[in-house]
């Protein structure tokens, strides 16, 4: 039976997946499964992903490792566990502002930001020059 935390993570498996280089059949391999039930069940939401498979996975799918990372925690621990390890971990490398705006941007480009060329980067300058 899915639960909303394990959806979440199915919803963003299902939507790499379908884009992924990789057949269903390949990325249970890469995963190290022996059938394509495991990773099915990741899809459908039935199973939990392992913490130790989420890079594997993340490379295989070609998207975000944080921000799958980040959902799979979500989908084994509760909301306060997780922000216990967000500052941990986190060692305050980015200000409350940068976050901000790393969370507008993933929001912006639904989650695959991209590459911050010279060109993307004047832009961003120009945008944030322009008076309101």
């Amino acid at each position: 039976m899915s639960s909303e935390r394990n959806s979440a993570v199915a919803n963003f498996i299902q939507v790499h997946i379908e884009k992924s280089a990789y057949t269903l059949d390949e990325i249970t391999l890469l995963l190290g499964f022996q059938s394509t039930g495991m990773v099915e069940g990741f899809c459908s939401g039935d199973r939990k992903v392992p913490l130790d498979k989420v890079n594997a996975l993340a490379e295989a799918l070609d998207c975000d490792r944080r921000q799958l990372f980040l959902l799979v925690l979500s989908s084994w621990f509760d909301t306060d566990f997780i922000k216990m390890l967000e500052e941990a971990f986190a060692n305050g490398s980015a200000s409350s502002v940068e976050k901000s705006w790393i969370d507008f941007l993933r929001e912006f480009y639904s989650g695959n930001v991209p590459e911050l060329t010279p060109q993307l980067r004047r832009r961003l300058r120009l945008l944030v020059s322009m008076p309101s």
